[in-house]
């Protein structure tokens, strides 16, 4: 067909930028046509954002399950994951986006591991919250001083910014909970670092690195130790992350796009297509076209 999807775009922060290209706070309906226009095709960003609906109603389809978010709820989204957006006539709310070289959210500190795992790096790639009156007044104060210092741009309003994004995140991360957080022991914060820098490694290496030996290697530790710190800290193998983020990115091609399953397994890295589909029904219990039928039946 002549106007066939075969790729996915990647929209990056400065599309948003206001004021500085590295973050953004700005209510929804500031954001302008092109904003709303733009967001009811599938496509990726290249930076974390943070959605806060104040009012309305937004259907967001993340990756192929798709949510109805109500007033008074936060919902994150990771770089790279797949979402369209169809929002009620009567919206308000906020977006708060950022690059990772800003917020540092690949660093090893051990404050900011349960904000990683919890909010943005959950086996689910999904976090929604729903905020009550009390903690609405909080967040409500935290996402106007941020306004407040991009439009006026100060001396360190970057620092400024900066932390109040911090606790903007401690908040949200408080109310969903995390269990890293908690860990008091210098191990368990040891085992944190490892398995978030072994997340971020499938986010890199998932096209060309598909055995848990690989990744393994590059953080110097052995396959039995990966596995038991992430079944420890995830409830499953090393081996299963992996698994589901290539099941994952195979899903998004398919609900998303109109490649075909052999284009999309060279595209993932799989040297012959047949493997693929063995594969992908393996652990779906559908070939590739019968997660499309399906998926795009039910859309």
């Amino acid at each position: 067909m002549s106007d066939k999807r075969a790729h996915i775009e990647i929209v990056s922060l400065p599309k948003y930028a206001q004021a500085d290209p590295k973050f953004v706070v700005s209510g929804l309906c500031e954001l302008g046509d092109g904003f709303f226009s733009s967001n009811g095709i599938p496509h990726r960003h290249d930076f974390y954002t943070v959605y806060w609906i104040k009012k309305g109603q937004l259907i967001n389809t993340i990756d192929t399950v798709t949510h109805a978010v109500k007033k008074n709820t936060l919902f994150f989204l990771a770089p790279g994951q797949v979402h369209k957006m169809e929002f009620s006539d009567r919206i308000e709310g906020y977006m708060i986006a950022f690059q990772d070289a800003f917020m540092c959210l690949k660093d090893q500190a051990a404050t900011l591991m349960g904000i990683n795992s919890s909010l943005f790096f959950n086996n689910q790639f999904s976090s929604v919250i729903t905020l009550s009156p009390e903690q609405e007044k909080d967040f409500e104060m935290v996402v106007h001083m941020m306004m407040k210092e991009v439009q006026q741009q100060e001396a360190d309003y970057e620092t400024a910014f900066h932390g109040l994004l911090r606790y903007f995140l401690v908040l949200a991360s408080r109310i969903k909970g995390s269990s890293m957080l908690a860990a008091p022991e210098q191990h368990a914060t040891h085992n944190s670092s490892l398995f978030l820098q072994f997340k971020n490694l499938i986010e890199e290496q998932y096209v060309t690195l598909k055995n848990v030996s690989d990744y393994a290697a590059i953080l110097h530790i052995k396959p039995v130790l990966l596995n038991e710190i992430s079944k420890q800290l995830s409830g499953i193998t090393a081996g299963e992350h992996i698994r589901n983020r290539v099941i994952l990115e195979a899903q998004r091609y398919l609900y998303n796009t109109d490649l075909s399953a052999k284009e999309i397994a060279y595209k993932l890295g799989f040297e012959d297509p047949h493997y693929f589909s063995r594969f992908f029904k393996k652990y779906t219990n559908q070939t590739p076209s019968e997660f499309k039928e399906a998926s795009r039946a039910s859309a």
